[in-house]
């Protein structure tokens, strides 16, 4: 299991829309570390901030901003290791490790899905195939369903289409989109997939 993740990942993780999970962040109190790769200032979060922020939705009513920042700061302050699941924090005491086990349920889900994407070439490929990760991604987007997209590319499975699809989104693809349907969808719509069946 990484130590860190990304904004895209931890948003993943979280269940967030990446959109959604950034303007969380700009209320803070979370504080990941920064690290600057290839001239680019990346944010790295580990396992205390998400666990704090996979919590702060449920008590985010309940606590006032300084009750938030206690908390992050009870959380984050534990080993990551600890087998303790209880924290202190003002005149409270928090039981965060349901919120802990499904972080980390959704860590291994991530974990699992990324198994399946080979990118060492540079070009994001289902492992063991030549398809693109983003042309199977670029097709859910566009509407069509797993099936449809299962049918166009019988050499896939189900598993293969939603890790692309998770792999795109924790990852945007950066430059020219894909097309959003494939050539056999849009014969079939146009019926001219009956002309190839006669040929």
């Amino acid at each position: 299991m990484p130590a860190e993740w990304t904004v895209a990942q931890a948003a993943f993780v979280l269940n967030e829309p990446l959109d959604a999970f950034k303007k969380v962040l700009e209320r803070g109190p979370v504080r990941p570390r920064v690290v600057r790769i290839g001239g680019l200032r990346i944010r790295k979060f580990d396992l205390g901030d998400l666990v704090f922020l996979h919590a702060q939705r449920e008590l985010k009513s309940e606590l006032t901003p300084k009750g938030r920042a206690e908390l992050y700061e009870a959380i984050t302050k534990l080993p990551h290791h600890s087998a303790r699941s209880e924290v202190a924090f003002g005149h409270f005491k928090f039981e965060f490790g349901r919120h802990l086990k499904e972080v980390e349920s959704k860590v291994q889900e991530l974990e699992k899905l990324s198994s399946e994407i080979d990118d060492s070439s540079g070009e994001a490929l289902i492992k063991g195939t030549r398809v693109e990760v983003f042309r199977i991604a670029a097709l859910l987007d566009g509407g069509m369903t797993v099936a449809a997209v299962l049918r166009d590319y019988p050499s896939l499975n189900e598993h293969q289409v939603l890790a692309a699809k998770a792999y795109a989104e924790i990852n945007p693809k950066v430059g020219r989109p894909y097309p959003k349907t494939t050539a056999k969808a849009a014969m079939r719509k146009s019926g001219l997939d009956a002309l190839d069946a006669e040929a």
